[in-house]
């Protein structure tokens, strides 16, 4: 099985220590906001909660091997904001060692003003 249809299976049930089972131990989750790196144990105490909550539509995979993964959703928070999300994945090990998610309508908001 890849590693996004493992990924997306268990995000969509909300088990998120099956969906870490994706990660790398040596995972370094690069945060889109401020550059801030989160381990594995901090992901899954940080998304954990959220994932009953974080409405994901249309979410594909746009390319995987074994060397990355990228993927494109729109989310609905439980704020009621809405992002289109762009997660990149880097590999090793068959599993997610680095990734960054990128929320496209905030990222063009701070590039074009």
């Amino acid at each position: 099985m890849n590693i996004f249809k493992k990924f997306n299976e268990a995000f969509n049930s909300g088990d998120v220590e099956k969906a870490a089972e994706c990660f790398h131990e040596d995972i370094q989750i690069i945060m889109h906001s401020d550059g801030s790196v989160m381990s594995k144990n901090e992901w899954i105490e940080r998304v954990g909660p959220m994932m009953g909550k974080l409405k994901r539509d249309k979410v594909r995979c746009i390319f995987e091997n074994e060397h990355i993964l990228v993927t494109h959703f729109f989310g609905t928070f439980p704020n009621g904001s809405q992002d289109a999300i762009m997660w990149v994945g880097l590999k090793k090990d068959d599993l997610i060692y680095s990734f960054l998610e990128l929320f496209l309508m905030e990222a063009k908001t701070r590039l074009c003003g």
